[in-house]
């Protein structure tokens, strides 16, 4: 049996339609660690039943928990916490594949950073950053999204993945990671300002129209 120590992680609990609870493991893009995966091995051997699956947002969830044994799984686990941070899917990039143009894992970590300080939004914020223009981390479809280029960043706003599917619009092409950061900012800082209740970025262009986004991060750079 390995000797090593379970690692403590952070859970979101969320309610199914059947009264069960999955726990939603709040993961550094996507990373489980040996000490992580023992401590979920541990609560899986005594609480037959559960399951553990993967999620699209590069989450893994703890199925099928049930109600009953919440509190005392959750405190098995770790700490509860009301709300994941923002869900971004991450490539791994030009630090592994060998297709990649940009390093990803840094550059999303501070990305990660610029939408926390902007916050509270309207509604979600959903972020793909990807090393190259095969985009598997479904840049052009996220609220935003990063292309990783020869010589920088494209980046995108408002993409959208649901029923009115469409790539978001292009902000810039080739920036740097200084430029990158700060037109997501100003972005971000629009979409706080300008959105409704519950309205996502891809909703948003489509009331006010994309040039009001464009003139916005442009304005702010003059």
């Amino acid at each position: 049996m390995s000797e090593e120590v379970a690692e403590s992680l952070a859970v979101m609990p969320v309610q199914r339609k059947n009264g069960t609870y999955a726990l939603r493991l709040c993961l550094d893009q996507g990373l489980l660690t040996p000490a992580m995966t023992r401590r979920v091995l541990d609560i899986m051997e005594v609480c037959p039943g559960v399951s553990l699956r993967a999620t699209t947002g590069q989450r893994m969830n703890l199925e099928g928990v049930p109600e009953a044994r919440l509190d005392e799984i959750v405190a098995m686990m770790g700490t509860s916490i009301p709300k994941c941070p923002p869900g971004m899917s991450v490539c791994s990039g030009g630090e592994l594949c060998r297709f990649g143009k940009q390093a990803t894992r840094e550059m999303s970590e501070q990305l990660l950073s610029v939408i926390k300080a902007n916050g509270p939004y309207p509604f979600k914020v959903k972020t793909g950053v990807s090393g190259c223009g095969m985009a598997c981390g479904l840049s052009f479809v996220r609220d935003i999204g990063l292309v990783g280029r020869t010589e920088g960043w494209d980046v995108y706003f408002g993409g959208c993945a649901t029923s009115k599917a469409g790539p978001g619009v292009l902000l810039g092409q080739e920036l740097s990671r200084e430029e990158t950061l700060a037109a997501i900012g100003r972005a971000l800082v629009f979409y706080r300002e300008n959105g409704k209740k519950r309205e996502r970025t891809s909703a948003l262009l489509r009331r006010l129209g994309q040039d009001a986004v464009l003139r916005a991060v442009r304005q702010a750079t003059v």
